[in-house]
């Protein structure tokens, strides 16, 4: 008896599982296949770096979305500390204290920014090539020749406005606007311009500096 029930046992599980194959096999071939791009989209969606990524992205959006709307940032500036000059900054080029950067916590490395000391009524652009500042209450750090030319230097800490006037490239917003490099010669205002890069701008006042130390990059309607 108990040899017929064994019998019995295993033919029952021949029979079940030559069901279940066919039915398996059924299964696989009508069951939707998704293509090798839907299979990575659902791969980013579940990397906790891509979530991270398209947060970071999507904050960046607000900020120049809100400065498309002429939205003005108030806070507090500081700035580099000396000893930090060639030092790496998070866009791969080393901080150059006498040129005119910041970092910022969130606008897009590459974004040009116009600062203006809310004491001395003084401005300045600079291009945000670093993350940071680090130290709550304050909303950028400027360089060494970024604070000198507002007269932030001394004091170290100051109250400023912020006005992002540029996209990632460095590109004004406003498409009728360019950059341009003014200086005095002989008591008269002069400007060297237009430049629609930021880049070409502050690599023409670089080059005029030595000869005129007042010269300044500023961002006008294009003539």
């Amino acid at each position: 008896m108990k040899l017929m029930r064994r019998l019995a046992i295993c033919a029952a599980a021949v029979a079940c599982i030559g069901l279940a194959a066919p039915l398996a096999v059924h299964a696989k071939e009508t069951a939707p296949t998704k293509s090798k791009a839907e299979s990575r989209k659902e791969k980013r969606k579940k990397s906790p770096t891509a979530e991270k990524t398209q947060s970071a992205d999507a904050n960046r959006d607000v900020w120049l979305e809100r400065a498309r709307k002429s939205d003005f940032l108030l806070g507090k500036a500081s700035y580099y500390s000396p000893e930090f000059h060639n030092k790496k900054t998070a866009s791969g080029v080393g901080y150059d204290m006498y040129t005119f950067t910041a970092a910022h916590r969130t606008l897009p490395i590459g974004t040009v920014v116009r600062v203006t000391d809310e004491q001395s009524g003084k401005s300045v652009m600079v291009c945000v090539t670093d993350r940071g500042p680090f130290t709550r209450g304050r909303i950028i750090d400027l360089s060494y020749a970024a604070a000198d030319k507002i007269d932030m230097r001394r004091r170290g800490v100051g109250n400023v406005r912020l006005e992002v006037v540029s996209d990632a490239d460095g590109t004004p917003l406003s498409t009728d606007e360019a950059y341009y490099v003014r200086f005095r010669s002989l008591d008269k205002a002069e400007t060297v311009g237009p430049f629609r890069a930021f880049a070409d701008a502050a690599a023409m006042h670089e080059a005029m500096r030595q000869a005129h130390p007042d010269a300044e990059v500023i961002l006008e309607k294009a003539q």
